[in-house]
């Protein structure tokens, strides 16, 4: 049986990384019985209060420090400071003392992973799930992006935002794929799933893999799937996901 404590959804952009992770939050919460904390470093740097009021002085100021500089990375779709890992990694490892955590997007890159082996989180605790765009990864995390956009105005995009989405996207496959091999490797447990198909879908294949693993109770008749973590209207859910600025760190309900 799966010790996992802390679970990590990982995946190109697009893949529907923060609308997994949500469902997560609430199949987690409603089969523990407890408050369960999804984190991510873009939800760290714009002072998340659940977050927030997690973080000692000294690594608040460390937030602080960095701001900017994330802020202009996030902007290039590029890796923000590692500072902010570091950060992330300790509150992560201190508040799956209480219960379960979701990470969403975590680790982006081979630094990343590296900081998660060498931090305080068992990795007996840590399950990686891996979503992933069969075919041209690159074309198919843009489309998305690209689609995503679209749906909450943004059409047609600016030459700003598709540099960014081809950031983003290259960093997927520059960096995180390395630093996902690297925690394979160390032994990290690690599954992969095909989210090129309904989110429905894609959330019962995962529940279907943390009952095997026994980090979900079998609550549910075969078939189930992960409960959307709100009764919003599918539209505006989806514009709730997808909505964030252009310049700015995304922010889905998870995020």
């Amino acid at each position: 049986m799966s010790r996992a404590n802390v679970l990590s959804l990982v995946g190109p952009p697009g893949s529907g990384k923060s609308t997994q992770a949500a469902r997560l939050v609430v199949a987690l919460g409603r089969s523990r019985g407890t408050p369960v904390l999804c984190a991510s470093v873009p939800a760290l740097l714009r002072g998340d209060p659940a977050l927030h009021e997690r973080l000692t002085r000294q690594e608040a100021a460390q937030v602080a420090a960095v701001r900017r500089a994330a802020h202009e990375s996030a902007d290039r779709g590029a890796l923000m400071p590692t500072e902010l890992d570091e950060v992330l990694v300790e509150l992560v490892a201190r508040a799956a003392a209480d219960g379960p955590v979701v990470l969403d997007s975590v680790p982006r890159g081979r630094q990343q992973a590296r900081i998660l082996l060498a931090g305080a989180v068992p990795l007996a605790e840590l399950m990686v799930l891996h979503l992933q765009l069969p075919g041209d990864v690159l074309a198919a995390s843009l489309e998305r992006q690209i689609t995503r956009a679209a749906s909450r105005g943004e059409w047609p995009p600016t030459q700003r935002q598709l540099s960014r989405m081809a950031g983003k996207a290259g960093v997927y496959t520059d960096e995180t794929l390395p630093g996902l091999a690297e925690l394979a490797r160390a032994g990290v447990d690690t599954a992969r799933f095909d989210a090129s198909g309904p989110a429905d879908l894609v959330a019962e294949e995962i529940h279907a893999h943390l009952v095997h693993r026994g980090a979900l109770p079998a609550f549910a008749a075969s078939g189930a799937v992960i409960p959307a973590a709100t009764t919003t209207s599918t539209p505006a859910l989806t514009a709730a996901l997808a909505g964030v600025d252009p310049g700015q760190p995304e922010a889905g309900p998870c995020s």
